[in-house]
């Protein structure tokens, strides 16, 4: 009976790590859902501008942040990047004393879309967009975005009206 047991909870440990462990690789190889998907989760939660999508890593797992505007109301929506499943909002009332971009500004001004800014950054830059945010800045609109690359993380800023990269910035890892 003692042999029987013994064996017994060798089964269940080396199950249990096995199983561990291919739960991290599982979490590990998982590829994120992208900005694309992160912004039209949230969108469908909160219908309004996005102002800014950030990758971030919460408790060991990936996130997106994503910055609604809506109704004089700042949204902060956190996304599971794997599964776009929503994990929490926030929500505050807008003080309008920061910098934030809203409905009624940009449609004022022919600005691009992201996916233009996008593109425009995509020729500088090799890598996976991170972070994006329509922001004014001395009276201009512009798209402020992060990009992980081989070699370390870039930003770069353009011009939302005239589609001129302003700043450009690669941080080399082995710096």
């Amino acid at each position: 009976m003692k042999k029987l047991m013994t064996i017994s909870l060798a089964a269940v440990v080396v199950l249990g790590g096995a199983v561990a462990i291919n739960n991290s690789y599982a979490q590990e190889n998982n590829e994120t859902i992208g900005i694309d998907k992160a912004k039209e989760a949230a969108l469908k939660k909160v219908d309004g501008v996005v102002e800014s999508v950030e990758l971030e890593n919460q408790n060991g797992q990936p996130v997106y942040e994503v910055e609604i505007d809506k109704d004089q109301k700042d949204y902060e929506l956190y996304i599971d990047a794997t599964t776009a499943k929503i994990n929490r909002v926030d929500e505050k009332v807008d003080d309008d004393n920061d910098d934030d971009v809203n409905s009624k500004n940009v449609s004022n001004k022919a600005i691009i879309t992201e996916k233009e800014a996008i593109e425009i950054a995509k020729t500088k830059i090799d890598g996976e967009l991170h972070e994006i945010e329509l922001d004014e800045d001395d009276g201009r609109y512009v798209y402020d975005m992060e990009f992980k690359t081989s070699s370390g993380e870039a930003e770069i800023t353009i011009d939302a009206e005239t589609k001129e990269i302003l700043e450009f910035e690669l941080d080399d890892q082995d710096d």
